[in-house]
């Protein structure tokens, strides 16, 4: 596929509209090659080792970077650590900033020109609908086939506000119940309007939506085939900026040490043993102690006496 007609990335922040929407059908070293004429060759091969291959399958990504965590021993993904990390003193690697910004404003126009496509696609098949010769004359088996397949074929199950936010909310009611493989937390639930707001609203480009986290940092929603998508609020849960995730992995930690200090069973009994044996020593080592008898006169007598005698 030729890259000519499509401007840099620079260009796509300000004007998303002039990326050609046949890129959304790219695949494997197409796609790549499209990535790496954007953001770059490392980057690309971020993507490749990962086998994200298609825009569809980079859009439903949480963090392209997850990857970069793994306890993985491979050359390539070693060579990418190298290049992407950035070691603070003895502290966590963490992502450069520059990277990451790139991957951010890539998934901003992706999900553009992802809307631009679908919009024309429904408009199209709700023109078909209506010019087709059967909808002129319809018999009572067809009326009856359309009151059956227009509510899934012709309208979108999210087309309100509403739809959407139960749409999202499911999403995100999914995700937590996995929890312990996305953040290494158990028993880790979400609830609208008290660990994040859900704010859904109509505006001039269509349903938005905002997710406000318990530690106050708030994050806009993309959307994908029309649809708003929480992946932007899971990255945020994820990411070390994160209060809300960060205090319950270390009430977690602690309950954990809790726990294993109290269930183990030679700590009482070596405490025990080693007391008796202190007690044990103490009584062994202490001094004889013998009454002091006072010498009288007589007695002094007496033995000079005694030792007269035997001379």
């Amino acid at each position: 596929m030729s890259l000519v007609n499509v401007p840099k990335l620079q260009e796509l922040y300000f004007h998303p509209h002039k990326l050609p929407l046949e890129i959304l059908t790219c695949v494997d070293d197409d796609f790549y090659d499209f990535i790496e004429y954007l953001i770059g060759p490392t980057l690309s091969r971020l993507l490749r080792v990962q086998e994200i291959n298609s825009v569809p399958i980079l859009l439903m990504t949480a963090d392209v970077f997850d990857h970069l965590f793994l306890k993985i021993n491979d050359f390539e993904t070693d060579l990418l650590r190298d290049q992407l990390l950035l070691k603070i003193d003895n502290s966590n690697p963490i992502v450069k900033s520059a990277s990451r910004t790139k991957i951010k404003c890539l998934l901003n126009i992706l999900a553009i020109a992802s809307d631009r496509n679908m919009k024309p696609s429904k408009r199209n098949a709700l023109t078909i609908q209506i010019n087709s010769p059967r909808l002129l004359f319809p018999s009572a088996t067809t009326i009856a086939t359309i009151e059956t397949i227009t509510p899934t074929t012709t309208i979108s199950p999210t087309s309100t506000a509403d739809d959407q936010k139960n749409h999202l909310l499911k999403c995100i009611d999914d995700w937590t119940s996995q929890s312990e493989n996305h953040l290494n937390l158990k028993e880790f639930k979400l609830k609208d309007g008290e660990n994040f707001k859900l704010n859904v609203t109509t505006g001039m480009s269509g349903i938005e939506a905002t997710v406000e986290c318990q530690c106050r940092t708030k994050i806009m929603l993309g959307k994908l085939d029309g649809k708003l998508i929480p992946p932007n609020f899971y990255r945020h849960l994820k990411s070390s900026t994160c209060k809300f995730t960060k205090r319950l992995l270390k009430e977690q930690k602690d309950e954990e040490n809790i726990n294993n200090c109290a269930s183990s069973p030679t700590a009482p009994s070596s405490l025990s043993q080693s007391s008796q044996f202190n007690n044990s020593n103490s009584q062994l080592t202490k001094p004889l102690i013998l009454p002091n008898r006072k010498r009288t006169f007589r007695s002094t007598t007496a033995d000079n006496h005694q030792k007269r005698r035997k001379q």
